[in-house]
């Protein structure tokens, strides 16, 4: 045993040597002082382990649980969510990813996970199942709000960003500040089958290392995350919780990962019968289960349910002790970097009590009932990580309620502005009316806060920032469907007679309104986690709401607030401006009335594409080129809104693009352009570097994201933006390997994927 204790020490002072050099070249500071704290909490984990009993090394294994083990100073690893705020009541509300995936500015999401961090550790969580590294390329999938975008660049940059500001950069990393990220769900849980959440998908590699493999390896390389969560589907067959080819052979030996893998929940009995929708059938058991998950590299079991059965399978000899303590050290080196170890206490039962409670679990089948019994007992009485008595002072800090306001702002995107109707003056306004179920809801998205400390919808926001000169009144217009709450997913019917007296009470108020604000959209009722959709345009009667709304002759300002694009062509066709709010946090409302207004610009960008109808699913921009009918019979193909698209109120001009050479192997060239505000008022524009290569061995998609600034200008104001172009950015996957061919790359750079405002060429040579 002592032997297999060192091997495992050894091979893991290899692994963090490797991973911490090319995480320190990222982070440019604290390589050896990364290695030495590592060597060290390797070092005390191993020896940790000698004293450990069967039963205590399980319980190490058993997320959301209570795993801290007193008599030896361990402590509790206390773990949650906080995928756009700590779903703890009180806690900042920030965006949902999704709407920070339109702000295309990492460095904000760096900022708004470090406050996410602090308030974590201040309410006594160490480890984040955030954030979501899916790569969306399906919109009828509900989870598409948990998701930065449809781009691998896009999730990349903002899931490195993220991390780093959860775990810390440099020597702050795993500071008292900070908690360990969990990326999830590895891997390309983006485009299930049909758009239905966990559903299985077949994809060669090819698809997997370009498009969904890569935000999940710079989280490993550049970002050093401390755990990883698989994903609830199967690629190709297999189930991503016993896949040891992603997370042994990808995630381990070729990316170095030297952290632990944590499992979402239910999925490892989901490899036999569980789970609660149904299970694989993979395997015969749970225990099984239980063995496959493990052996595959699941170190950690989110509540723990299964994993306590493993006690069996070492009895039986079905499973080695060894992979147990190899898991083990694994969560105990982690917990000793963020945590610590603390003092050992006598109290508890010592490891001749444990040992005799070791045949009892495991000639008890169930398991369950026992560790209930022995936790209840004190045997592993650890209560979850306690609040800091500064706890409140933290989560209430006025600087992170900036932040939140900030990242709103940040995030809106101006969809349509026919006839420059937005911003509106208030002094032209003597009434505004506002309508939609949407507008006087608190609607946060899904893993939101618990209970905010408060939230403004839309129409307190439209108050507030018009004040007293305006009046703003508010009509409901129509109702929301509600879901049943049998998982069902059947929608219950809105009541006819009630709907025609809200629309009436609305058209009624319309009559002396000035102008009109439709709020419309959907809620974390209608969309979200096993809540997808076979119909991406408005539910309920909210386009009948609109279209009323449009009939009275008044201007109308729709507002989109939801966490996934609403697919509407009549509102487009027919709405003279239109304001994309994906899910805003606590400050949703004020940030929408301050673009309405003026008092900000939206300068977001869609961090997806907006299908026209279900039937273009799936459809994102970087597809392969067409060779055939560029429409559907009778119908366009293009999209409503395409990725990377958005308005401003004011311009941009984009001039004096710079090649400065060709590409060479280990030669990056870099690729300029000057950027004019040429309006007549302050705004940011997403400047994108979009790539295609003709006539390589595998046919590419007609452009690829390769890079991305958000950049603000005052009017007038010029500013030089520049581009890396590399092996990095025109390299494909054939033949199990990375590579790049001779020949002639076109450069596109544009204020969207469909807006390309400069092109060029560069040469790749071999030489």
């Amino acid at each position: 045993m002592k032997n297999k204790l060192i091997i495992i020490l050894s091979v893991f002072l290899l692994n963090i040597s490797i991973t911490f050099s090319t995480l320190a070249q990222s982070n440019g500071t604290g390589k050896d002082i990364l290695v030495q704290r590592e060597a060290s909490a390797a070092k005390k984990a191993a020896e940790l382990l000698k004293k450990m009993t069967l039963e205590e090394k399980i319980l190490q294994l058993l997320s959301y649980n209570s795993n801290g083990i007193p008599r030896l100073g361990i402590p509790n690893m206390a773990s949650g969510e906080a995928l756009h705020g700590v779903v703890s009541d009180g806690c900042t509300s920030f965006p949902q990813s999704i709407a920070l995936g339109a702000t295309f500015d990492p460095t904000l999401l760096k900022e708004i996970a470090k406050v996410i961090a602090m308030e974590a550790r201040a309410v006594g969580m160490a480890q984040s199942f955030s954030p979501m590294l899916a790569v969306s390329r399906d919109t009828r999938w509900g989870r598409i709000e948990e998701s930065y975008g449809e781009d691998p660049l896009l999730v990349t940059n903002m899931g490195v960003a993220y991390i780093n500001g959860l775990q810390g950069e440099g020597t702050d990393r795993f500071s008292k500040d900070h908690i360990f990220a969990t990326p999830k769900h590895f891997v390309a849980d983006g485009e299930p089958w049909a758009g239905m959440n966990g559903e299985g998908s077949e994809f060669s590699e090819r698809v997997l290392r370009e498009i969904y493999m890569p935000p999940f390896e710079a989280a490993v390389k550049e970002a050093g995350t401390r755990s990883i969560m698989p994903a609830h589907h199967a690629i190709n067959g297999v189930p991503c919780h016993g896949n040891s080819w992603t997370l042994q052979q990808v995630l381990r030996d070729e990316w170095k990962f030297n952290g632990f893998v944590t499992s979402d929940m239910d999925d490892i009995s989901k490899l036999s019968t569980g789970g609660g929708f149904g299970g694989y059938k993979y395997v015969k058991d749970t225990l099984e289960s239980c063995i496959m998950a493990i052996k595959a590299g699941v170190d950690m079991e989110l509540v723990g349910r299964q994993y306590k059965k493993l006690t069996i399978a070492v009895k039986d000899s079905r499973l080695s002790v060894d992979i147990i303590n190899l898991a083990a050290e694994r969560v105990l080196r982690s917990k000793i970097l963020l945590l610590g170890l603390s003092e050992p206490s006598v109290v508890n039962q010592t490891p001749t009590d444990k040992n005799a409670t070791a045949d009892a679990i495991a000639n008890y089948k169930g398991g369950d009932d026992v560790w209930a019994k022995l936790i209840a007992d004190g045997k592993f009485d650890t209560p979850l990580s306690e609040r800091r008595s500064d706890w409140k002072q933290i989560v209430c800090d006025p600087s992170h309620d900036t932040l939140a306001l900030k990242a709103a702002q940040r995030s809106l995107v101006l969809l349509k502005n026919k006839n420059n109707l937005l911003p509106l003056n208030k002094s032209k306004i003597k009434k505004l009316l506002v309508v939609g179920p949407i507008a006087n809801l608190t609607n946060l998205g899904g893993y939101s806060t618990g209970k905010p400390r408060f939230y403004i919808n839309v129409v307190d926001g439209l108050r507030s920032v018009t004040g007293n000169g305006v009046t703003v009144v508010y009509a409901e217009g129509c109702g929301l469907p509600s879901s049943q709450s049998d998982w069902s997913r059947v929608a219950a019917p809105l009541n006819i007679k009630n709907e025609n007296n809200l629309l009436a009470k609305a058209v009624a108020e319309a009559a002396s309104a000035d102008v009109i604000v439709a709020v419309v959209g959907h809620s974390r009722k209608h969309l979200g986690e096993n809540l997808d959709r076979d119909d991406l345009g408005l539910i309920g009667n909210q386009e009948i709401l609109v279209k009323a709304m449009q009939a009275t002759g008044k201007p109308v300002v729709v507002v989109f607030n939801c966490g996934a694009p609403i697919s509407s062509p009549w509102i487009e066709e027919n709405m003279p401006a239109i304001l994309q709010a994906f899910y805003g946090g606590q400050f949703t409302g004020t940030a929408i009335a301050q673009a309405i207004f003026g008092d900000i610009n939206p300068g977001g960008k869609m961090p997806i594409t907006t299908p026209r109808n279900v039937g273009q699913v799936p459809c994102y921009y970087n597809h392969f080129p067409l060779t055939g009918p560029v429409n559907y019979y009778g119908s366009k193909s293009t999209p409503i809104y395409p990725f990377g698209y958005g308005l401003s109120y004011t311009t941009f001009k984009y001039s004096d693009l710079k090649i400065l050479a060709p590409i060479h192997p280990n030669q990056p060239t870099t690729v300029s352009l000057l950027l004019e505000n040429t309006g007549n008022r302050e705004g940011d524009e997403v400047v994108q570097l979009y790539i295609h290569q003709d006539y390589t061995s595998l046919v590419r998609p007609v452009k690829e994201l390769k890079g991305f600034q958000r950049i603000t200008l005052k009017a007038g104001e010029k500013q030089l933006v520049s581009f890396p172009i590399g092996f990095e950015q025109i390299k494909f996957w054939k033949d199990n390997t990375w590579r790049a061919e001779p020949g002639t790359i076109q450069i596109m750079l544009g204020s969207s994927s469909d807006d390309i405002r400069l092109k060029g060429k560069v040469e790749f040579t071999a030489k």
